[in-house]
């Protein structure tokens, strides 16, 4: 009985000691993307050696879909679980592959990492779509920025910022938290109209909160965007939600662009004007207002040269407890 319980001790305290101790590497940066016309490129830095395996989720032992040392993995579309998703607004592709970076030679320990990276392959003529997650407490995946394979479009962003529109980016808060909402085009030549922002949970609830004509549908969860003299941003504060039970929420949107030339085709576009008021959604009132103000956006140019769709999507926030 003395040589059992001997036993016991030495085991527990060999574990409690081996948890302790961190493995001398660790992910620093977020990971690049290179969407390229037939694979999706994924580069990870570390702060001392390559990570020892980095393989597509659930095909570790397929040597198409794992590296061993390397610093980066390509995998080619409709391979190693990449999903591919039509898109209709704007026109494209959209390929997801998601990875795991173990950077133990044997074992998962806490310093690796499990990224989903996303890649948008777009018609011509129209513009990218942006992705992002917010997590909100036991956040997973890390949902990288997606990539574009075309370089001529105007390059937007979809971030949540702590505080004001131009603080950090978070990923992480807690409920009730202030956040901005902010996005953006870095073409001086155009303006951009947020329209058509939905949250979801990942278990199939999926809720409008900004409408076709880039009006909030709930002042409580996100009130109508603000944008900047230039057209270029728009921004919105509001108090960080979740869904019941669920600590990850995503938030989808569309940018639609209006070039600024002599002809102001961003006129009755952008910013929003005539939403409707909070009686008016309660009551489920389609007022004439606003459907002239739909029907003068779906008769502006659809091409580059007048207005173009971008859909964005958002980052995870995870809530700190």
């Amino acid at each position: 009985m003395i040589f059992q319980t001997s036993i016991y001790y030495l085991l527990f305290t060999i574990f409690y000691y081996g948890c302790c101790s961190k493995f001398p590497n660790d992910i620093i940066e977020t990971p690049i993307v290179t969407c390229e016309p037939d694979r999706v490129t994924i580069k990870i830095k570390t702060t001392l050696t390559n990570p020892s395996i980095i393989y597509a989720d659930n095909f570790l032992e397929d040597s198409d879909c794992s590296v061993y040392n390397m610093n980066h993995i390509s995998i080619y579309h409709g391979k190693c679980g990449m999903t591919s998703e039509n898109m209709s607004s704007p026109n494209g592709i959209l390929q997801r592959i998601c990875i795991s970076v173990q950077l133990h030679p044997l074992f998962v320990t806490e310093s690796d990492k499990y990224y989903c990276a996303q890649c948008v392959y777009m018609e011509s003529n129209v513009v990218n779509d942006l992705e992002q997650t917010l997590s909100v407490s036991d956040a997973t995946p890390n949902e990288l920025e997606p990539m574009f394979d075309d370089v001529s479009v105007p390059k937007c962003s979809y971030s949540i910022r702590r505080g004001s529109k131009d603080g950090p980016k978070i990923h992480y808060t807690t409920i009730g938290e202030v956040a901005y909402h902010v996005w953006t085009c870095n073409n001086e030549n155009v303006g951009i109209l947020v329209q058509n922002c939905y949250v979801e949970d990942f278990h199939g609830n999926k809720i409008l909160i900004i409408d076709q004509n880039g009006c909030g549908v709930d002042q409580y969860v996100l009130p109508t965007p603000q944008y900047t003299s230039d057209l270029q941003t728009a921004y919105q504060k509001t108090h960080v939600f979740k869904f019941a039970e669920n600590t990850l929420t995503k938030f989808t949107c569309q940018i639609r662009l209006c070039l600024k030339n002599n002809s102001n085709k961003c006129k009755n576009i952008t910013p929003p004007s005539l939403c409707p008021t909070i009686e008016e959604r309660e009551q489920g009132v389609l007022i004439h207002k606003n459907e002239s103000f739909t029907d003068e956006l779906d008769n502006s140019d659809s091409n580059y040269n007048g207005d173009n769709n971008k859909k964005t999507e958002k980052p995870d926030l995870a809530d700190e407890q």
